[in-house]
């Protein structure tokens, strides 16, 4: 299975083809959590609710997005 993907020695090229792989979903998950901290902050200053309250929303609103959402991918070995 992980035999089909190069082995890459650098760290430094890791990471860059990790950012160039993975780019569109890095894109895409940071603009939903930021549309989903703007949009509950604007609510939540809507309803004059408690700050505690709003900071414990977002924390479960980003854990359960976390958990929803498959992991992002490496597209090489490493030999670490």
């Amino acid at each position: 299975m992980s035999h089909d993907r190069p082995l890459v020695e650098s760290r430094a090229r890791r990471l860059l083809l990790y950012l160039k792989h993975n780019r569109g979903r890095i894109v895409a998950d940071g603009a939903l959590l930021l549309g989903w901290v703007l949009a509950a902050t604007l609510i939540f200053d809507w309803l004059e609710q408690p700050t505690w309250v709003l900071y414990l929303v977002l924390f479960i609103g980003v854990v359960a997005y976390t958990r929803i959402t498959p992991t992002w991918e490496r597209p090489y070995r490493s030999p670490d």
